[in-house]
């Protein structure tokens, strides 16, 4: 039997616990560190734009003048999720 090593995609620590399971029958996780702003994760994410980062490449690619069909489609992501994300970080 293998034990695998969790961490938190947020804060990095390995305070975590097993959470149930999502709709698609993924095991879910909480972290447990009460520092952490994100408290139940996944490991592996059925849509794209849930996983950790997306928000970031969307940024960036808006930054070099990439539509938002294109970011959708490069990133295999809803076109909602991108528009989303941009008007987000417009307000901030």
């Amino acid at each position: 039997m293998a034990i695998i090593q969790v961490k938190c995609p947020q804060c990095q620590k390995t305070e975590v616990s097993r959470y149930g399971k999502g709709a698609n029958n993924t095991q879910r996780y909480i972290c447990n560190n009460s520092d952490c702003p994100r408290k139940i994760f996944q490991l592996d994410y059925t849509y794209n734009g849930r996983k950790h980062g997306i928000d970031e490449q969307i940024i960036k690619m808006a930054a070099n003048a990439s539509g938002i069909r294109d970011t959708a489609r490069v990133l295999d992501i809803s076109t909602d999720k991108v528009m989303a994300t941009l008007k987000k970080q417009r307000k901030q």
